[in-house]
């Protein structure tokens, strides 16, 4: 039986429970710290339109904010932000404006006609369902959901809202906005998981822009993207062909 009888403390004893009660403190100070180094995010809780907390978090990178219930969720979302924006970057668009993600539990239905993620133009939002909901899917682009899919899924949401403040005409086609989407997507995937979804959908490169049409994009949205993408890859001057469909000079009705 274990004894109950307190153990008398001298001044000796006092001063080496305080010194290890200072260090202990202090530990868990350096470790929030580096934490926060490590991250450079801003959370703060805030109240979700689902009525459950939402994490407001400022990424290292430009000016993007996360909404996100889920921290895992918001850091591969600002993860996926950064490489949609170097990309972007490296095409010529301007990324210096406000992007905003939220990351919910639930899509709003009338908004949102996706069932993963959609971008509302005229709030400039971007809406994508948290990993949990998302890998409920278990397949998309006919592929197992991972958390690598989930970051290319954030960065097609984000090049949609990059492009849409770079657009130079007020309605842009369905095709000219979803082509800048999803080239962007493929180019940030991994290598090994591009390759994957590649091959579930063995097609050839769209020729032309008289290939591209909102008709074929809705018919089968994601051949279209892989189609998109692997015409891409075959311009010359990928940058003035981007230019050219914000300008209103490609990818029309």
């Amino acid at each position: 039986m274990a004894s109950l009888r307190a153990e008398k403390k001298t001044p000796e004893t006092r001063f080496l429970s305080l010194k290890r009660l200072i260090f202990s403190k202090t530990a868990a100070g350096l470790i929030v710290v580096v934490g926060v180094g490590i991250w450079q995010l801003d959370f703060h809780e805030e109240p979700s339109t689902a009525g459950m907390v939402a994490n407001k978090i400022r990424c290292n990178v430009l000016n993007v904010v996360v909404h996100s219930p889920i921290r895992t969720d918001a850091l591969i979302a600002c993860a996926a932000a950064r490489e949609a924006i170097e990309f972007l970057s490296s095409q010529g668009m301007d990324v210096s404006g406000d992007i905003a993600i939220e990351l919910l539990k639930k899509l709003p239905p009338v908004e949102c006609s996706s069932a993963a993620g959609c971008y509302i133009e005229l709030e400039r939002r971007a809406l994508i369902l948290v990993y949990s909901e998302f890998i409920k899917f278990k397949t998309w682009f006919d592929v197992p959901i991972d958390r690598a899919l989930y970051r290319s899924l954030v960065s097609h949401e984000v090049a949609h809202l990059v492009a849409d403040l770079n657009f130079k005409i007020p309605k842009p086609s369905i095709q000219a906005k979803e082509y800048i989407a999803y080239i962007t997507q493929f180019s940030i995937m991994e290598p090994l998981q591009r390759e994957r979804v590649l091959s579930q959908y063995p097609c050839e490169a769209f020729e032309g822009d008289w290939e591209m049409s909102t008709t074929i994009y809705m018919f089968d949205c994601m051949r279209f993207g892989v189609r998109a993408y692997l015409h891409f890859l075959t311009l010359a001057n990928r940058r003035e062909y981007l230019q050219s469909i914000l300008n209103g000079k490609t990818l029309v009705e």
